[in-house]
């Protein structure tokens, strides 16, 4: 999700640290912590985001306000899956935490030295000290060096996808190598299906038609920036994000549709087989 607002950088931006309170959402929960609001600031990364907005159709998207049901939906997640890497990762909702984050970077045993010091050291000062995304609209993303996740919206499918990032380096022995690999082509299309993957399934398993339909409307245009990027083109990425809206809003209707047909042979099994079975008769 870092990709769209990289379209353009607000400038002479300053930055306050906004001190961390207790957690106060849905919980507690060890791997999640909640940054303190900071109205001011909250506002500004509101302002910031909205070319975000408009290419996602969601005004939740870097909202800087995460609500219970967003969490409660997170951690269903996180309880269902349970790998030690997985289960290490942590959690920072609208939370600026530099020195948190950089202690991370030199404890995560997941990723071996010399990719957390040549690679995730510049990574993390950038994403999560210099330009963190509590201010700047990079949106919500997982840093695999640190082994954090960084939330802002307050979209579930956005969460369950990175959530879904992280799951995916957890499935993989060489995480560091791994994360290098991004930088081949076409190697990130590969991980962020992956992710949308993991958090759609998820949402089929717990039955969540609603947010599973919403997932497809977020996450496909989301995946279509990624595709447009690829295109040589001007505006390549929102093209693909437009092209996403269309073949997500479709699959959320073929999926609504399959929904209604599955209702209907189980309320009445009888009568749905008569009319799915007999013929159509033509004119005589």
């Amino acid at each position: 999700m870092k990709r769209f607002l990289a379209l353009w950088l607000a400038s002479g931006l300053a930055i306050g640290c906004a001190t961390t309170t207790p957690y106060v959402g849905y919980g507690p929960h060890p791997q999640l912590t909640r940054g303190a609001a900071v109205p001011p600031i909250d506002v500004l990364g509101n302002v910031l985001s909205l070319p975000g907005k408009l290419i996602l159709w969601d005004w939740d998207f870097n909202s800087h306000a995460i609500s219970e049901a967003t969490e409660t939906t997170l951690i269903t997640y996180l309880e269902a899956k349970r790998l030690p890497a997985f289960e290490d990762t942590i959690y920072r909702l609208n939370q600026y935490a530099p020195f948190e984050d950089l202690r991370a970077l030199v404890k995560n045993r997941h990723v071996a030295w010399p990719y957390r010091v040549l690679i995730g050291l510049p990574v993390t000062l950038l994403s999560d000290v210099l330009l963190p995304g509590r201010v700047f609209p990079w949106g919500d993303y997982y840093n695999p060096y640190t082994n954090t996740v960084h939330l802002y919206s307050d979209n579930p499918t956005i969460a369950l996808h990175e959530a879904g990032h992280a799951y995916d380096f957890a499935n993989f022995p060489y995480k560091g190598t791994y994360a290098l690999l991004r930088l081949v082509p076409l190697m990130d299309l590969y991980q962020e299906k992956v992710a949308t993957e993991h958090a759609i399934n998820h949402l089929i398993a717990l039955e969540d038609r609603e947010t599973e339909f919403r997932a497809y409307r977020t996450l496909w245009p989301a995946y279509g920036t990624y595709v447009g990027s690829y295109v040589p083109m001007p505006l390549g990425s929102i093209a693909g994000a437009a092209v996403g809206h269309i073949a997500g809003r479709v699959k959320a209707k073929t999926r609504q549709q399959f929904y209604q047909r599955m209702d209907a042979a189980l309320q009445a099994p009888e009568r749905y087989f008569e009319e799915t079975t007999t013929p159509s008769r033509g004119l005589d």
